[in-house]
């Protein structure tokens, strides 16, 4: 990957940037206990494959939970957020941010999160400023894996600098397979981070 093809940088944010399915997970299991129920770790894969909606649905089918899908987001939300200093910014980060930085790269997030979640925990942890635009699942019709999100933001780029800009000079980085296929989808370099490997940011910037 070479640097001079690198003109501009969006970053997923859910576990690429922080660190945030531990937290997800646990706003489940803490907003749970208030009702009496208890999640195993049998239970971590369903929870972080399904959507909101989708995990009170099973959860009031399988478990026995008793309230309404709003008032459940609203708790677990809630839960999230009065916790949300707790959460990390992922290894290498920081590191990466400046770099491009350094190289005068602009850089913004692409997040398939709900926008009051994802700036939050990018505010806790002193990141937004390093970012020219933040979008989120709100602002897309469609979402990863469809190419729409990173489309939507190579438009958005294209508009604060006044200029057309070719896929093939943005950088997405993402930790899901989801992400990385609405990357290659838009034309875009893809640099895929999975958890817990963390050698792919070193090989940016070292």
């Amino acid at each position: 990957m070479k640097q001079a093809q690198i003109r501009f940088v969006f970053w997923d944010c859910e576990n690429t940037l922080v660190e945030t399915a531990e937290h997800h997970w646990r706003k489940h299991v803490e907003t749970l206990k208030q009702h009496d129920i208890i999640l195993g770790d049998k239970h971590r894969q369903k929870i972080y494959n399904n959507s909101a909606s989708q995990n009170h649905d099973w959860i009031k089918k399988e478990l026995g939970l008793k309230i309404s899908a709003k008032d459940y987001l609203n708790q677990t939300d809630q839960w999230y957020l009065d916790h949300i200093h707790e959460i990390k910014i992922r290894k290498g980060v920081k590191e990466g941010i400046e770099y491009f930085e350094k190289n005068k790269v602009p850089q913004a997030v692409v997040s398939r999160g709900h926008r009051h979640l994802v700036r939050a925990a990018l505010e806790a942890k002193n990141l937004t400023k390093h970012f020219r635009f933040i979008l989120c699942k709100e602002s897309c019709k469609q979402q990863k894996p469809q190419p729409e999100p990173y489309l939507m933001a190579l438009k958005r780029m294209e508009n604060l600098y006044h200029q057309k800009i070719n896929p093939i000079n943005c950088l997405v980085i993402e930790d899901d397979p989801i992400g990385v296929q609405a990357g290659d989808a838009a034309g875009m370099l893809t640099l895929h981070r999975p958890i817990g490997d963390e050698s792919a940011i070193n090989m940016l910037v070292r």
